[in-house]
């Protein structure tokens, strides 16, 4: 069930990797459709959703630490590990970033509300507004000689289309400002876009990677899709006592692949970028088997 569900959105995936192969389009077209997509399509969407729904007021500290506890523990476990090798300190900061850094828009939107609906956004809003802010930071903070990178990311991540847009329509839901009609039409419209467009940019995407070491790829690739769901599928379950809608939600973006942003944020000098694009690229190609693998445990708990 879970499967024929996620069908679609790997269908669309795969058709804009098609397209970023095929003569069909003006070669531009990938990175129009990624900006449009990423600074005003998705950003309209999470704010009408964050604006209707807002946020579980005895829920949201809990989904927080459920969430970031155990990808702060997997990062600082994955740096030294990812050194072993007689990489350079920014490649084990590159690694753990590429063992943590969850792809939540591009895949994690689509697959909430093309599985559990609309309203579980409202578990996700916490996750999504802090998720580049906390990853960035400890990359920056990790990688030797970063200095004061950290303040850097933090300002870029406030600039940041979508989390200005999520925080606007929380901070609109809370003070209750109502919304014009025609405003929430056009922005449904909008939202509705959000979605496939995204998944045909994310499929371009990776179809422009190219692999590279394939041990220390998948071993960065196993502690993303597996260690990471794992740890915050039971801290949701057993330590905070989620229901089972939230804990859903927290182990669907935990079990995305590699969010494509981190390609950007690495350093290109050293092998961390290289590793980075191959596991963007390995993780999307494995989610399609393991994300419906988390859902149909999820619901035989």
């Amino acid at each position: 069930m879970s499967f024929t569900l996620l069908l679609p959105i790997f269908l669309l995936a795969g058709l804009g990797a098609l397209l970023a192969k095929l003569p069909w389009l003006k070669p531009t077209w990938h990175a129009g459709v990624t900006e449009l997509t990423a600074k005003f399509l998705v950003p309209s969407l999470l704010f009408a959703s964050a604006w209707r729904t807002g946020i579980p007021p005895s829920l949201s500290w809990k989904v927080l630490c459920a969430f970031y506890l155990p990808l702060g523990m997997l990062f600082l476990a994955a740096r030294p590990l990812a050194r072993r090798g007689g990489s350079a300190a920014g490649d084990g900061a590159a690694a753990a970033l590429a063992a943590t850094y969850s792809n939540t828009v591009f895949v994690g939107v689509p697959v909430l509300v093309q599985v559990l609906g609309e309203g579980s956004l409202q578990f996700a809003y916490p996750v999504i507004a802090f998720h580049s802010l906390f990853c960035f930071t400890l990359y920056h903070l990790s990688e030797d000689g970063a200095g004061s990178g950290w303040f850097g990311a933090v300002l870029n991540t406030l600039k940041n289309p979508i989390v200005a847009a999520l925080l606007l329509g929380l901070a609109l839901n809370l003070v209750q400002v109502r919304l014009p009609a025609p405003l929430l039409r056009a922005l449904d419209m909008l939202g509705a876009a959000a979605l496939p467009c995204a998944l045909l940019s994310l499929g371009a995407s990776v179809a422009s990677l190219k692999p590279g070491p394939w041990r220390r790829t998948a071993a960065i690739v196993l502690a993303k899709l597996v260690l990471l769901p794992l740890g915050v599928g039971a801290l949701s379950v057993f330590v905070f006592h989620l229901p089972t809608a939230a804990a859903m939600v927290l182990i669907v973006l935990a079990s995305c692949p590699v969010g494509i942003n981190a390609a950007f944020v690495v350093k290109p000098a050293g092998g961390g970028a290289q590793l980075v694009n191959s596991a963007i690229l390995l993780s999307s190609l494995l989610c399609a088997a393991t994300m419906p693998a988390w859902l149909w445990a999820l619901r035989h708990l």
